[in-house]
């Protein structure tokens, strides 16, 4: 009779595959948010012009115009930094899932807005947007997990 002590989970990785995994996963989230951050600052007027449109962020539209692509790139920096890589992704898993419950509210609610997220994701439907999103979401779970 064998004991299941001793039994490996099936898929044991290394400390360092498991490093190499985690820094891909940050660095495909820095591209992501200095990409949509650049995106949003390069046509920053249309930016601000749909977030006014908003049913939901209308009244905060200046605001978020600039707070929005600041986070990406605060995050980006996060994320960069060994020290802050973990806070970084949890920052990140959390403006995604935020990100996420907005798509959503957005469906629900009717409103045809463009998606002004950045560049190509803004060729997404909202409906496409969320599944991207979700992707991201556990992206970062996964990161997350085998971050020690």
């Amino acid at each position: 009779m064998e004991t299941t002590f001793n039994k490996k989970p099936a898929l044991s990785l290394s400390t360092k595959k498991r490093e190499i995994i985690f820094d891909v996963i940050t660095f495909i989230f820095i591209m992501l948010f200095v990409y949509t951050a650049s995106s949003k600052l390069m046509t920053h007027e249309s930016f601000m012009k749909v977030l006014g449109r908003s049913p939901l962020l209308g009244p905060f539209h200046v605001l978020l115009s600039y707070l929005i692509p600041a986070v990406e790139i605060i995050l980006s920096g996060l994320l960069l930094l060994n020290k802050t890589k973990r806070l970084g992704l949890i920052l990140s898993l959390a403006l995604m899932l935020v990100f996420t419950v907005y798509l959503i509210y957005m469906i629900n609610s009717g409103a045809t807005l463009p998606c002004m997220c950045g560049g190509v994701i803004s060729l997404l439907s909202w409906k496409q947007h969320i599944f991207f999103n979700l992707g991201f979401i556990v992206l970062a779970i996964a990161g997350l997990r085998l971050h020690k």
